[in-house]
């Protein structure tokens, strides 16, 4: 009974938090950023979100579904050629030199499995993961364009001091990725887009303790969310993942 007594409050507060935070998703989510000279006519991009979650998205209007006539995927390593310097002026005063050293390669690498796995893990797989482009293949390739730690020690002093929790808004990093789809044969763009993440809401969170933790949760999302928009029909809605998690972890 008193066990019961007790889970039922936090239950009603949990609810509480994810209603009020769920008003404010369009706060939350991280603000565009600009295109970099990865992406092909980007101003030929815009916001579908009827279709895909992501910032902006351009499908070849003469193939709108874009996994048709298709049955395999490769997914080329990701270029960190456009990576712009880290831009958090905070993180740097408080971190200092350690914040301009990225585990870029890793971050990269993290990317291209994670996408690997989407599509072999699919719920519904309808793509093959191949070692090379070619014919009936579809070539997936990507810029990790930002890659802005998580100030984890302006994080601390949140957790720690009384009115910390002001700090919140100034202590978030974020990733941004570039994407684009061509055929493996004829080397034609079929579809291309671009979305900036930034570290998710949470009461609390283990994730705001590490630099690069909400960043790699991101992709995860990311490589989900792309799986599904390319094995589903133009009518399908992909839906994105929350900005705001009451998981710690």
């Amino acid at each position: 009974m008193k066990t019961t007594k007790l889970i039922l409050p936090i239950l009603t507060l949990c609810a509480a938090i994810l209603s009020g935070c769920a008003n404010q998703e369009l706060t939350l989510k991280a603000h565009h950023v600009a295109p970099s000279a990865f992406l092909e006519n980007p101003g030929s991009l815009s916001t579908q979100k009827q279709r895909a979650p992501f910032d902006t998205i351009w499908v070849d209007p003469s193939h709108p579904d874009t996994g048709a006539g298709y049955k395999s995927v490769y997914i080329a390593p990701v270029t960190t050629q456009y990576l712009r310097p880290v831009n958090r002026p905070l993180v740097t005063v408080m971190e200092g030199p350690k914040a301009k050293d990225r585990p870029v390669q890793g971050t990269a690498d993290v990317v291209r499995n994670s996408f690997i796995k989407a599509f072999r893990t699919s719920p519904a797989q309808r793509f093959q993961v191949v070692d090379r482009p070619g014919p009936g293949v579809l070539v997936v390739e990507m810029a990790l364009v930002e890659l802005n730690p998580t100030n984890v020690i302006g994080n601390a002093v949140k957790y720690g001091a009384p009115g910390g929790e002001a700090l919140g808004p100034i202590t978030k990093g974020n990733v941004a990725l570039e994407c684009k789809v061509r055929d493996g044969a004829t080397k034609k763009l079929l579809l291309q887009f671009a979305d900036n993440e930034q570290d998710k809401f949470a009461p609390v969170s283990l994730r705001d303790l590490s630099s690069y933790g909400h960043a790699r949760q991101a992709i995860y999302d990311w490589a989900k969310e792309f799986e599904e928009l390319l094995r589903t029909p133009p009518s399908h809605k992909v839906v994105g993942a929350s900005p705001v998690t009451l998981n710690p972890f």
